[in-house]
């Protein structure tokens, strides 16, 4: 029960550390402002987690974890693999929402952390987008194979391309009104229908 308690914590404190970040920038997150944020001392905050760097790698893991499961679970329930799996899956990875929105501002803020401390979490980003990347090919391949995706484009493109799309998309639309970001939006699934592959109509031949 204990074990429980601890994790829950730990995993309270990243959410509201991960909300500081996310509305006031990585700067305002010190140890006074997040135990003033959960009613707690600083000394409290100690036994949870051993230093702000600690702290701040969790609040980055919380927001990162739920985009993850989101889209993952935005396509849980197809029954098989086919192009559609890509509208689902981009509507649950951009901030289309309050909740999402919170999730990327944290995620770029991890991005400019890990590329200025590099170390560890610069280390498990690259090897964390190179595994999505190899997912994401192995995908496309798996779509060509099944008539789902144009064959004339090669996997690498098309996988190169969607990564690089959703996340210039995503940072493109933390920059637009929420109300807008929708259909601001609309041109990624667009670019998706358009790798589809045509289909010659059947001539149906005329009784002589």
């Amino acid at each position: 029960m204990r074990k429980v308690d601890h994790d829950s914590r730990r995993e309270e404190v990243a959410s509201v550390a991960s909300r500081l970040i996310a509305e006031k920038g990585l700067e305002a997150l010190t140890t006074r402002a997040l135990a003033k944020e959960l009613g707690c001392s600083i000394g409290v905050l100690s036994h949870y987690f051993n230093s702000k760097e600690e702290i701040v790698m969790a609040a980055f893991k919380w927001a990162d974890q739920r985009i993850d499961q989101r889209m993952q679970n935005a396509i849980a329930e197809l029954d098989e693999i086919s192009l559609d799996y890509f509208i689902p899956m981009i509507t649950a990875g951009l901030p289309l929402d309050e909740a999402s929105d919170r999730e990327w501002r944290v995620r770029f803020n991890l991005y400019h952390y890990c590329l200025t401390k590099g170390g560890k979490g610069l280390k498990e980003q690259i090897e964390k987008i190179s595994q999505f990347r190899v997912l994401m090919d192995e995908f496309i391949r798996t779509l060509q194979k099944k008539g789902e995706v144009r064959r004339d484009i090669d996997p690498e493109l098309i996988t190169k391309m969607a990564f690089d799309m959703v996340m210039g998309a995503a940072q493109n639309l933390l920059m637009v009104p929420m109300p807008e970001r929708q259909s601001h939006a609309a041109y990624l699934f667009a670019i998706v229908e358009k790798l589809r592959p045509v289909k010659t109509p059947t001539i149906t031949a005329v009784p002589a």
